[in-house]
């Protein structure tokens, strides 16, 4: 057994606790988001645009999962498809205004929601705690071996 383990039980328990408060609060950002619109949206934006495919693998959903929550979005006027420059027969799909504009709204309402929790905090413990979380969200799965 190695020292840690004993801190095992206790990480598992907060990490739940912060994947519990995080959806829960994400569900209430928008009335018009969900928690996966929330999450698709986002990354959507942050790489500029992304193909159905890199979602299926970085959600590691199936490919008819992605479809129907893409087809939901799309139809609710918050995505749009575009030929992907790359490949001229594959699309990219990136958030419509509408998307956009409702990202942005659960941006701020999540970022403020954070700094509330976090205000206390120096920069440096903030600092800390998002190069923890990187480090831990990067390592690959030791169920399935994915990041």
């Amino acid at each position: 057994m190695r020292d840690d383990d004993r801190e095992l039980p206790g990480l598992v328990r907060e990490l739940v606790t912060l994947s519990r408060r995080f959806r829960s609060h994400a569900d209430r950002l928008h009335p018009d988001l969900s928690f996966v619109d929330y999450s698709l949206l986002s990354e959507m934006a942050e790489r500029n645009g992304a193909r159905a495919g890199d979602l299926v693998g970085l959600y590691n959903l199936n490919k008819s999962t992605i479809s129907r929550q893409v087809a939901a979005l799309q139809q609710a006027g918050l995505v749009v498809r575009e030929a992907d420059p790359d490949n001229p027969r594959g699309q990219l799909l990136r958030p419509s205004d509408r998307g956009r504009e409702l990202l942005a709204l659960a941006d701020g309402r999540m970022r403020r929601e954070v700094d509330a929790r976090t205000e206390d905090w120096s920069p440096d413990e903030v600092s800390t705690l998002r190069a923890l979380l990187a480090r831990y969200n990067a390592a690959p799965s030791a169920v399935t071996g994915e990041s």
